[in-house]
């Protein structure tokens, strides 16, 4: 069974996804789609980049995975000197999966270390820019699900904007990090690995500083502690989640947003 993922900003409302869909369908009767997120928000990559990140492992060798979030942030964000080119799409091949997305940033977001092969797709006519999930994606897609070769449809390519993620340190007795994903429920995700929290803290006592708030414990559940209060546990995909039991941490915590953004960070004290 073939299957193909879409990441995107489509969202439900409107019409714009089904005819996506309905470009794959019409062309591979027997093809499965599946939805990682087609409500990512303003443009957001990292989140885009989180959603897919920890959705591969779970998908089978050759799926593709489509990422409709173009990069339109201020150019004083950028990290090199190089300005972002919406018109370039890009296709790699990662862990046995295909991945197709603007020039974006997206690969070092989802693997700081990437290092993958990576094409830049062809086409022509300007106006397949406007709706390129529709006009470029579906027909680069389908060509990859014909088992035709990569390079007739793409060119190899070194020059693709690298993003830079944020990473969780230690300075000292002293780990910290930051959020880098809001789920649904308000849940807030750090960029913390559970082994990263356990190779600095080795055995030690500790204590998470949060804002008005300090939690000396890594709970398992969310049924740890009571109704409406703060738990702090490893997620399914192993990052440390800060959480509300029957509530919302963005909401109490994370009171002020920075134009489209958030900044949460976290502080994990070591005693000896």
């Amino acid at each position: 069974m073939s299957i193909v993922t879409l990441t995107t900003d489509l969202g439900y409302r409107d019409h714009y996804l089904a005819i996506v869909k309905a470009g794959l369908i019409s062309k591979v009767r027997t093809l499965q789609i599946i939805d990682l997120s087609c409500e990512i928000r303003n443009n957001n990559i990292s989140d885009a980049a989180y959603v897919l990140r920890n959705a591969l492992p779970h998908f089978p060798e050759n799926s593709i995975h489509l990422v409709g979030i173009k990069f339109v942030q201020e150019k004083s964000m950028l990290n090199n000197q190089r300005e972002i080119d919406n018109s370039r799409y890009l296709i790699t091949k990662y862990k046995n999966q295909y991945i197709l997305s603007p020039d974006n940033g997206l690969f070092s977001l989802i693997d700081a270390e990437f290092n993958e092969k990576t094409y830049q797709i062809y086409y022509s006519g300007e106006h397949k820019r406007h709706f390129f999930m529709k006009d470029v994606f579906v027909d680069a897609a389908v060509h990859l699900l014909e088992n035709k070769a990569l390079e007739d449809i793409a060119s190899l390519t070194e020059d693709y904007y690298r993003a830079t993620r944020f990473e969780s340190y230690l300075q000292g007795n002293i780990l910290r990090g930051k959020a880098i994903y809001v789920d649904d429920f308000g849940n807030l995700i750090t960029n913390l690995k559970k082994d990263t929290f356990e190779k600095a803290v080795a055995g030690k006592n500790f204590s998470i500083t949060l804002p008005g708030r300090r939690i000396s414990k890594i709970s398992q559940t969310y049924d740890d502690v009571k109704h409406g209060a703060i738990v702090v546990f490893f997620n399914s995909s192993d990052y440390l989640e800060v959480a509300i039991n029957g509530g919302s941490a963005y909401s109490l915590l994370c009171p002020k947003e920075l134009g489209m953004a958030f900044d949460f960070n976290l502080m994990i004290e070591i005693h000896d």
